[in-house]
């Protein structure tokens, strides 16, 4: 082996008084034998500021981490605050004659170096390729890891090599027949202990049919999860399903029982202009007079939504309008958007005549709020058909800063 020199360069400099030069300089490794005693750098010029170069001998350093401590003293016999630098010492080896003799490989447990399973080497190199069969009749079903590690000639064990694998036991087909079947919604209770499915006659392909009891759930969305059990005793993997739960109220508590409306800012869900019900129902009609007295020339929206029994507010639906002032103080309202007829089969007009602007995106969303049609559009008055089932929807139109929604009924 051989051990090469460590070549430092350091600037020392200390803040001294005038006339005080640095005079000596010294250094120890590992170990501190004390002020005046490490190993002497030479200073041929003294100063206040000095550049040393020199060599550390480190043929004496076994291989690994050390620490380099280096100190300097002037010419009045003070000594500075010490510099440290870590370094690493490496031995290197003759490698003429490090082939590659030996090779091994284990599974999991590590038996220690030579004592694992022994991987043929026919023509020892430096650089071998191996090939070689793996028992695994012993491993049980599942994950395992392989490890490899090659010894060259010099006892020198490489470092090691990793695969994971997978070991599926294949079992017999004529005995694998279904003769369970479990569910259990959102939260799994553990194998065997979810609701039972009843398997009549046990087989290798079933179809089943069951009742679900949702009379406990919240209203919301809910996953429910189902797997089967054979006669070896094994689970499948699961099937899951989505499901949203529903809570129908009396007519008397979906009654709508209050009404507001707002202009351009949403104050808040019941902090608009209440609007007066005079008979509670499924269906109202209201006809009320819209203050316009503070609002300036120019595009505007309302919006209108209405709350039922229960104190849940329905959506919000908007009416795009432009307003103008004349010069006798009086307001002159228009739409600047008309959607006709509605309800329709699916085929209905776009009337932005009053809307100027060049491109509109209408979406439609389902009740749920998930969007079913979206398009960019480009007009005053557009044709438009959709193909969506009968049902209602709520359409929203985008018109530069400009966002406003309506009900779209579709009557096949």
């Amino acid at each position: 082996m051989r051990k090469l020199p460590l070549i430092i360069a350091f600037i020392f400099s200390v803040l001294l008084c005038t006339g005080q030069n640095i005079n000596k300089a010294e250094y120890f490794i590992d170990t501190d034998p004390g002020f005046g005693l490490a190993i002497q750098i030479p200073i041929t010029v003294p100063g206040n500021k000095v550049s040393l170069s020199f060599q550390v001998n480190t043929s004496g350093l076994s291989q690994g981490f050390h620490m380099m401590v280096l100190r300097a003293h002037d010419d009045q016999g003070h000594w500075s605050t010490t510099r440290q630098q870590v370094f690493y010492v490496y031995e290197t080896e003759n490698v003429t004659e490090s082939n590659i003799k030996k090779a091994e490989y284990f599974i999991d447990t590590d038996p220690g170096f030579g004592l694992a399973t022994a991987i043929p080497v026919t023509a020892p190199a430096k650089k071998v390729a191996l090939s070689f069969n793996v028992n695994t009749t012993s491993l049980s079903q599942g994950f395992h890891m392989i490890v490899l590690r090659a010894r060259d000639e010099l006892g020198r064990w490489s470092t090691t090599r990793q695969q994971a694998f997978y070991v599926y036991k294949v079992q017999s087909a004529t005995a694998a027949k279904i003769n369970k079947a479990e569910y259990f919604i959102d939260s799994d209770p553990g194998f065997g202990k979810a609701v039972p499915v009843p398997v009549t006659v046990p087989g290798k392909l079933l179809s089943l049919s069951f009742n679900v009891n949702i009379s406990t759930l919240p209203q919301g969305f809910h996953m429910i999860v189902l797997r089967a059990h054979d006669e070896l005793g094994r689970w499948s993997n699961t099937r899951q399903q989505v499901f949203y739960v529903y809570k129908a109220i009396t007519t008397a508590a979906s009654n709508v029982t209050g009404i507001e409306y707002f202009i351009d800012t949403d104050p808040g869900f019941g902090k608009g202009t209440p609007v007066a019900v005079a008979v509670p129902g499924s269906k109202v009609t209201a006809d009320f007079i819209v203050n316009l007295t503070s609002l300036t020339s120019g595009n505007h929206i309302l919006y209108f939504r209405a709350k039922n029994a229960l104190n849940r507010w329905g959506n919000t639906l908007a009416q795009g309008f432009s307003v103008l002032i004349t010069g006798l103080g009086k307001e002159e309202v228009m739409p600047w958007f008309r959607m006709y007829p509605n309800p329709n089969e699916g085929s209905f007009i776009l009337d932005f005549t009053d809307l100027q602007t060049q491109t509109i995106k209408i979406t439609i969303n389902d009740l749920s709020g998930r969007p079913v049609y979206s398009n960019e559009l480009e007009g005053e008055i557009i044709p438009l058909s959709v193909d969506l089932s009968t049902g209602i929807y709520m359409l929203t139109v985008k018109a530069g800063d400009k966002s406003f929604m309506q009900k779209l009924v579709i009557n096949r």
